[in-house]
């Protein structure tokens, strides 16, 4: 099969590449190049050692009709991927995470491609932390990143027939090791701060619920979602996580103390409760049978700190922007690199 994957060069993007490409998928890479300066993993990252049959560097605003062209599915995982990215200008927060992703789609189905997954997110469920929130459930976005990936939600589902197989993955907040490393996500931020400073520092009240997941386990949902039946995933929201992953920032603190010797957890000095606070249920995607999540968020810490070893992590460049999505798309912009339309400059 051969498959469209925007956002390929990306932190999640990157191993849902590795992925496909193990399980012989033919891939046509599509990435804007924000966060390719920055390679934590001292290896050769260039194309061909991605694997991919050809790496379109483009906005996913302005992918063409003949960069769709004979692709059977396309994996929409490009975005701005977090609340302070999305934060910084609305406009720019729905053009590129809502209206990039319908148009694409729209252009998907126009070409015949049958299969089309929608990275959203389990943020869409706002502040709702006293049972497990299911597919059927509510959404209450209370960001501009949940509210653009509500609006895309519906954009796409509208768009599915008996030819056109639409798929939303609500994926946990992600974590674990990757050469695009981010480190603005819980897991992997208490797990650098324990690493470098003996300290495991919650920047909030750490009595909010996150479902979490590894970013090998969402790429085993996308997987699962182009190899199901179609009437198993045609139109269907769901998901992405584990039950027994669901946890307190503060318990996922603890356990990066408990991996981490000699470190300690502390909580910021004037520190908030964050309004995000869910906890999911993933009995759905269960149900796909070629699902099976591999990882822990014990399990990841135990990952990253054993990256963070093996590459020399410090504190410095723990704190780079390159490992930061906002920090590095106000460094885009203050440079002059990035235009008003947050595209780059010619």
């Amino acid at each position: 099969m051969k498959v469209l994957l925007t956002g390929a060069l990306g932190y999640i993007g990157s191993a849902i590449n590795h992925i496909l490409i193990q399980k012989s998928f033919t891939v046509i890479g599509v990435d804007a190049g924000f966060f390719t300066d920055g390679c934590f993993y001292r290896e050769d990252m260039s194309q061909s050692r991605l694997g991919m049959q050809r790496l379109i560097r483009k906005d996913v605003r302005d992918i063409s009709e003949d960069d769709i062209r004979g692709c059977e599915a396309v994996v929409d995982f490009a975005g701005l991927a977090n609340d302070p990215s999305c934060e910084l200008n609305p406009t720019w927060t729905d053009e590129i995470n809502h209206r990039a992703s319908v148009r694409l789609a729209t252009l998907a189905k126009r070409h015949g491609v049958g299969r089309y997954i929608f990275a959203s997110s389990c943020s869409v469920y706002g502040a709702r932390e006293h049972s497990l929130l299911t597919e059927e459930s509510e959404v209450e976005p209370v960001s501009e990143y949940a509210k653009a990936k509500v609006a895309a939600e519906r954009g796409i589902q509208t768009l599915r027939d008996a030819r056109f197989c639409p798929t939303i993955l609500r994926n946990a907040t992600a974590f674990g090791a990757s050469p695009r490393m981010r480190f603005d996500l819980v897991v992997n931020n208490l797990s650098a701060y324990g690493y470098t400073t003996g300290t495991v520092k919650i920047l909030s009240d750490g009595t909010a619920w996150r479902p979490n997941i590894h970013i090998e386990d969402i790429a085993r949902a996308v997987l699962a979602c182009l190899e199901s039946p179609t009437d198993m995933v045609a139109g269907e929201i769901l998901n992405a996580g584990m039950d027994s992953e669901n946890h307190q920032v503060r318990e996922i603190a603890s356990t990066v103390a408990a991996v981490i010797p000699e470190s300690k957890v502390e909580i910021a000095e004037g520190a908030v409760k964050d309004p995000r606070s869910y906890k999911v249920s993933f009995a759905k995607i269960s149900k796909l049978k070629s699902f099976h999540p591999e990882w822990s968020v014990r399990r990841g810490v135990e990952e990253l700190t054993q990256a963070f070893a093996a590459n020399h992590l410090t504190f410095k460049t723990f704190q780079a922007a390159d490992y930061h999505n906002v920090r590095r798309m106000q460094e885009l912009i203050s440079s002059g690199k990035l235009d008003g339309t947050l595209r780059f400059s010619k």
